[in-house]
């Protein structure tokens, strides 16, 4: 079963009395019948948070990182005017804002704002369901160096809601597939790297050995989202990827932007353990 929640926060009074009534018939019904939902037996959860002028970034961490504890994929809708609250969390969940409501709130307004937000979504959850997807998706967004990964990263945070989602999705990680090549042309099952503009060479998995680490401090709220979370679907904390400069013997040097903006210096390292979320 796969546990979807769709996190509500906002200043709308009218629009979460709405909700509370009516959270199994908020999400069009052909959006959850979809197969992609469906064959995986998604469940939707509709949870609201009231918030005002006094509401911190840090209270919305707080109740994100209890929604995201079990759940498979988060959907976060906030209303644009507190979407600055969440900009560290971007990366993290499926961040859409809110359209603003005048009088009352009927069902079919609600569902029409709702519609476009979860065919996106769902476009972007069947990409990520390909595991031949995965090596690009969960790439470090402030590590491995390329245009056309910051690209995906623009997309899938601020420009998810224009339209032709899927098909960018789809060129994008073509894109950046395209940087893959082995370390030698020597041998016919040669391992395939993604190889950034360093150039640094970034294989994926599947060693376990290493556990991404968020206790606070050093780390920040936003490191545990981010070390679980892309772009609103659930991944494995457990995988990171290994990241040489393809030489041999390897050695790597140069400056690297942490999970938590800390710099990362190496001084010839053989390889460096490096999570999806930028944790070293």
């Amino acid at each position: 079963m796969m546990r979807i929640v769709i996190a509500v926060a906002t200043a709308d009074v009218a629009l979460r009395a709405f909700l509370a009534a009516n959270r199994d018939r908020a999400v069009p019904p052909e959006i959850g019948s979809h197969p992609h939902l469906r064959d995986r037996g998604a469940r939707l959860s509709v949870q609201l948070q009231s918030i005002d002028y006094n509401t911190t970034a840090d209270d919305l961490d707080d109740w994100l990182r209890r929604l995201a504890d079990g759940s498979e994929a988060l959907i976060l809708l906030i209303d644009e005017g507190y979407r600055h609250l969440v900009q560290d969390l971007e990366d993290a969940y499926f961040v859409s804002s809110i359209p603003l409501y005048h009088g009352r709130i009927a069902q079919n307004q609600v569902r029409a704002a709702l519609a476009p937000i979860m065919r996106h979504f769902v476009a972007y959850s069947q990409r990520f369901d390909d595991l031949r997807n995965l090596r690009v998706l969960l790439l470090p967004l402030d590590i491995f160096m390329a245009a056309d990964l910051a690209e995906l990263r623009a997309r899938m945070t601020t420009g998810k809601m224009l339209p032709g989602l899927g098909e960018d999705i789809d060129r994008l990680i073509a894109a950046v597939n395209r940087r893959g090549r082995p370390k030698s042309k020597r041998g016919r099952y040669s391992k395939v790297y993604l190889v950034d503009d360093r150039p640094l060479f970034y294989r994926y998995g599947p060693e376990r050995h290493k556990i991404v680490q968020t206790v606070k401090p050093p780390h920040h709220e936003k490191c545990w989202h981010r070390s679980r979370f892309r772009f609103g679907r659930l991944y494995d904390d457990r995988l990171h990827h290994n990241v040489d400069d393809g030489s041999s013997p390897t050695s790597v040097h140069g400056n690297f932007a942490t999970c938590h903006g800390d710099i990362f210096v190496a001084n010839g390292e053989s390889h460096l353990n490096i999570f999806p979320n930028g944790f070293i």
